[in-house]
């Protein structure tokens, strides 16, 4: 393979990377916006994640989201373009963000820079798995249709599901959708939510009536089609649990075999749909595809 890298890649707030991968991997975040009434943040880069979910505990705010404009991916495609490489534009599920859709107006902006888009069909955690393993494929001088094609293939083996304490964030972010039908009216009931694998939009994967029980029912579903036993990669995605990341880790480290796993704070522009009291996991089955384990932390 090319020792030159085939691409470099753009990518969209939606995703939770691990620490420093973004900077090892010259990748061009483009964050999405928080805004409590009329002040405005961006996501992870004006506001940390711990501080987002402090102020959401401290004053119980439901703060809002917004996409990047296509002027604002026009500007990141324009210094990605610097580079002299092809840009492979990677992005949150069209199902749960516009910010596709202003990618391709920007696009069509620059009809001589040479841009892939990509739509995830997911976010955060496992949208992180098909950047990481983007961005290894890059390096090595893999063709852009070739990175695209694996992305596919991660997606389709790959899953995530998290839930929440309170539906109230969901609800105020308008993102309730389906999930609703998990809960009805019933008190006390936690959905357990997963994103569906054709329109990436939120679907209900089950229920129950703790927050803690719908974590254990995370766990036995990640066991049950993984296989007791089996390998597999693993990112935590909390609100702020940690008691919960932890115990949810020992869990399936005594039923699984951990080969890599990395534990963050969901980013505030997802955040602001959960709120603080949540967790999901994002898994593959195996190690991630010529993912170079050490060089992300593997533990």
């Amino acid at each position: 393979m090319s020792s030159r890298p085939s691409c470099v890649l753009v990518v969209d707030g939606g995703v939770d990377l691990p620490a420093g991968f973004a900077r090892e991997y010259g990748i061009f975040l483009i964050p999405l916006m928080v805004n409590f009434g009329s002040d405005s943040y961006r996501s992870g880069v004006d506001m940390t994640a711990k501080e987002f979910y402090e102020r959401l505990r401290e004053r119980g705010e439901f703060p809002t989201t917004s996409q990047p404009s296509a002027g604002d991916y026009k500007a990141i495609y324009e210094e990605a373009a610097g580079t002299g490489l092809p840009i492979l534009s990677i992005h949150v599920s069209s199902g749960l963000s516009g910010s596709i859709s202003s990618a391709r107006t920007a696009r069509e902006m620059l009809p001589d820079l040479d841009i892939t888009l990509v739509d995830t069909k997911t976010l955060s955690g496992e949208m992180a798995m098909q950047v990481m393993v983007a961005a290894s494929m890059a390096r090595e001088g893999r063709p852009v249709d070739e990175i695209v094609a694996s992305l596919t293939s991660l997606h389709t083996d790959s899953n995530l599901f998290f839930t929440i304490d309170k539906l109230d964030y969901l609800r105020k972010g308008g993102r309730i959708g389906r999930v609703a039908g998990a809960v009805g009216s019933l008190l006390g009931i936690r959905p357990v939510v997963t994103v569906d694998k054709e329109n990436g939009t939120y679907i209900p994967a089950g229920k129950a009536r703790s927050f803690r029980r719908a974590l254990d029912e995370i766990a036995e579903k990640i066991i049950a089609d993984v296989g007791e036993g089996k390998d597999v990669s693993i990112m935590f995605l909390q609100g702020d649990v940690p008691a919960e990341v932890e115990r949810l880790s020992a869990m399936l480290k005594s039923r699984l075999n951990v080969v890599w796993m990395e534990v963050m704070y969901v980013n505030p522009s997802l955040g602001a749909h959960i709120g603080p009291d949540a967790m999901g996991i994002a898994y593959y089955p195996g190690a991630l595809p010529i993912l170079s384990l050490e060089s992300v932390g593997a533990r």
